[in-house]
């Protein structure tokens, strides 16, 4: 008890000296801050922002009204982080806090490399301010947050976090890799084809049309050689080889893309769906030598 009523009058002492024992309006003590900041005097500024700061806590009126942002404004121009951090919690926690405190306060743990806290504030932002400015201006880096950690769902349901994400690549990329790792496949063509539409060379997309064609190529495949092995007549003959056609075609559709997959990556991967398409096109020789390349 004795150290805070000492910790006041050295905040009162100070703030006397500062304003140079004016007994001025609460309005001008703020204007003296403001104009302190403004011209660089940012320990000057800081020290008047803390003074009323002890004031109202002393008082009792932290609650109405706080100067708590202010000081957390000045300490991060001071550099000092762990001060501005600190003020910006406590303008939180007596809920004084503009959506801007909540955005602040996560370019400052952004600073620090401290994804957790950052996440841990700018959820709240979105929360409880999803239409005030800094909430727009920080969503796509929630969004991005949620990919960096595989919170697959949350990342869905921000989507999307700016008008332009529909046209970003690398933005529906992530939207793509979210919706993959949710099983959420209904949608994946759709996603793919605007991708391709901005880049017809994105990896991502190609990869998921080419495995597309050879998918449904090998599942009309096995149903028409099933089929038929069910019910070996002229006329359900005659329908497998139909059928075969129509699988072929995919299986063509698919085969330059995986192509050009493996030629660019290397990844054996896709040297095992080409040595698979060859082999149903009849092409041992080709289809041996892509096996061989998965060695």
């Amino acid at each position: 008890m004795l150290l805070k009523y000492f910790r006041w009058i050295f905040f009162f002492a100070l703030f006397a000296q500062v304003t140079s024992c004016s007994t001025g309006s609460k309005l001008t003590q703020i204007q003296q801050a403001q104009k302190a900041f403004e011209e660089g005097k940012l320990t000057e500024s800081l020290a008047i922002y803390e003074a009323m700061i002890a004031s109202e806590e002393a008082s009792g009126t932290v609650s109405e009204r706080s100067h708590y942002e202010q000081a957390a404004e000045v300490s991060d121009a001071l550099g000092l982080s762990d001060k501005a951090e600190s003020y910006y919690k406590l303008a939180i926690y007596h809920k004084t806090a503009s959506p801007e405190v909540y955005q602040k306060l996560a370019k400052l743990y952004r600073k620090q490399g401290n994804i957790s806290k950052e996440s841990g504030v700018l959820e709240p932002l979105e929360q409880l301010y999803p239409e005030s400015t800094a909430a727009k201006e920080e969503r796509l880096r929630l969004f991005q947050i949620y990919i960096e950690t595989s919170q697959w769902q949350k990342a869905v349901a921000l989507w999307p976090p700016t008008a332009q994400s529909e046209k970003n690549e690398g933005e529906l990329n992530a939207y793509f890799k979210a919706k993959q790792s949710l099983d959420h496949h209904d949608e994946l063509d759709e996603i793919a084809e605007k991708m391709l539409l901005i880049n017809p060379e994105n990896h991502d997309a190609l990869a998921w049309k080419a495995k597309a064609y050879y998918d449904n190529a090998e599942t009309r495949y096995q149903q028409e050689i099933a089929a038929y092995e069910q019910n070996k007549t002229r006329k359900q003959y005659a329908k497998m080889l139909k059928g075969l056609d129509t699988s072929t075609a995919d299986f063509k559709k698919a085969l330059p893309i995986f192509e050009s997959l493996y030629n660019s990556t290397k990844d054996k991967r896709y040297a095992l769906y080409i040595a698979n398409i060859y082999a149903r096109f009849g092409d041992a020789g080709k289809a041996e030598k892509y096996r061989n390349l998965i060695q």
